[in-house]
């Protein structure tokens, strides 16, 4: 094999490893969303700032960063009026939210990012179940209601 030729099958490789883990991600990334969707979906309407479905917004590549940032925000602000009126114990997460919004932020900066990328990675685990555990306490309640 020429040496060419080694080149251009690892390229091969590097851009199918590549598209892999873009795929991974993006598979992550709609479960996560979903999660953050049926979690705003399940604050009364009269306390939720806008309808979940608009959580999907946030995969505009660019503009889509700043958009999910801004709604974990406002979905943890909600989330603790919502507990509230509803006497349940809870800060909404937005503790959590705003460390990962600072965290993300600093993911865009070079250099900084090799040190806030771990710290993120973490951060938006732990966010992630909270969030299903706040649509869980909701959830139930919110059947109740209707019924």
């Amino acid at each position: 094999m020429k040496e060419s030729e080694a080149l251009a099958a690892l390229a091969g490789m590097g851009i199918m490893v590549l598209v892999v883990v873009g795929a991974l991600m993006l598979a992550v990334s709609i479960f996560y969303f979903i999660t953050l969707h049926q979690t705003m979906n399940a604050i009364g309407e009269t306390r939720r700032p806008f309808a979940g479905g608009l959580i999907w917004l946030a995969l505009i590549p660019g503009l889509g960063l700043f958009w999910y940032m801004a709604y974990i925000l406002l979905l943890s602000s909600a989330l603790k009026k919502e507990l509230a009126e509803r006497r349940l114990t809870g800060d909404g997460a937005f503790g959590i939210s705003l460390a990962l919004v600072i965290l993300q932020a600093l993911c865009l900066i070079p250099y900084v990012n090799l040190l806030a990328a771990i710290p993120a990675l973490i951060l938006w685990i732990v966010h992630w179940v909270k969030m299903a555990g706040y649509r869980r306490l909701l959830q139930p309640s919110q059947a109740a209601l209707a019924a």
